[in-house]
């Protein structure tokens, strides 16, 4: 088997079908499709189960009894697929027919890298899906050596969901579990321990935005598991730090780990809570960053910027210089 997709599923009956034919219809014929239901209560497994009927030779359904989250459910796929890349799909998301042959022929023709990198598109609906991408003018990519070129590192998302991974770079470095943003810690463990990456910028991923629904609208309303970015930055470092990697790469790996917490600390502005709680929290989580991971204010503003937000960032600097927090 060339490639194994595995799909976590819970609750996505709506939007179930759109992420299951972008996948049936893969070019790529040597592909796995591994579909974990996750104690859906609604008609997800129903539908898993009818494609599987339909699709016998290329998708696998499997259930967990109880619900384990999106982190345990992608890492009982990695022990059951069997592909030379691994790759994931959001079961609300969709991806352009061609994406993985795409992926996996360049791969061939680059001498393996250990991850394959494509374009994300934000998208409302299925129209993606129905016009048919496939057609569309696609690139060549680009090869760049982490070793070589450490920043570029930092130009990369950390969804999990554009991207193939060699199955031996992922088989033994499971996901964190029971963490809200588990990808940030997965995904950039394995490009900095990764030599040679493999880049698209094509209209590949497409990535379905709902406001009111999924993690994306979490973050964006109040959230109890708003510090479990700490976990997922300790756990990114550990990683490194046992693979002898870290100290070769701190200065961007520190960098990792402040932009992304306080990217967390800038979505507090927009939560619908009193002033005062939200000003404590605030202070709270930038009194923490800076005794886990330094003062971000050592790197250069644009470049924090390019993940937090032009106007994050400055709104963040000047709630800190008001409050002389930090």
């Amino acid at each position: 088997m060339k490639v194994s997709i595995i799909v976590p599923v819970y609750n996505s009956e709506k939007y179930l079908k759109d992420c299951l034919d972008s996948l049936v219809n893969q070019t790529l014929q040597e592909i796995e499709i591994i579909a974990i239901d996750d104690a859906s209560s609604d008609k997800s497994l129903e539908i898993l189960k009818e494609y599987e009927m339909r699709y016998p030779n290329k998708i696998r359904v499997y259930t967990n009894f109880k619900n384990l989250g999106q982190g345990a459910t992608r890492n009982k796929g990695i022990k059951l697929a069997t592909g030379e890349y691994i790759g994931f799909l959001d079961s609300d998301d969709y991806v352009n027919f061609n994406m993985y042959a795409k992926m996996y022929d360049a791969a061939k023709i680059n001498a393996n890298p250990e991850i394959i990198t494509t374009g994300l598109v934000f998208a409302k609906n299925n129209d993606y899906l129905i016009n048919n991408f496939k057609d569309i003018a696609q690139t060549k990519g680009r090869i760049f050596n982490v070793l070589d070129n450490p920043r570029a590192i930092l130009d990369e998302s950390p969804s999990v969901c554009n991207k193939l991974f060699r199955s031996d770079l992922v088989k033994n470095a499971p996901f964190i579990e029971g963490k809200m943003w588990e990808d940030v810690a997965f995904t950039y463990a394995k490009i900095f321990k990764a030599n040679r990456i493999l880049e698209f910028n094509d209209a590949d991923y497409f990535y379905r935005r709902r406001e009111n629904e999924g993690v994306s609208s979490q973050n964006n309303q109040f959230n109890n598991h708003l510090f479990d970015i700490f976990d997922v930055c300790d756990y990114l470092e550990k990683e490194l730090k046992e693979t002898k990697v870290y100290e070769q790469y701190e200065y961007y790996i520190r960098f990792i780990q402040l932009a992304y917490s306080l990217y967390r600390v800038t979505e507090i502005f927009s939560w619908n809570i009193d002033e005062e709680p939200k000003q404590e929290l605030i202070a709270k989580m930038c009194k923490l960053i800076v005794e886990k991971y330094g003062d971000w204010r050592v790197y250069p503003p644009e470049l924090l910027s390019s993940k937090i937000g032009i106007i994050e960032l400055e709104r963040l600097n000047e709630y800190l210089k008001k409050s002389k927090q930090v």
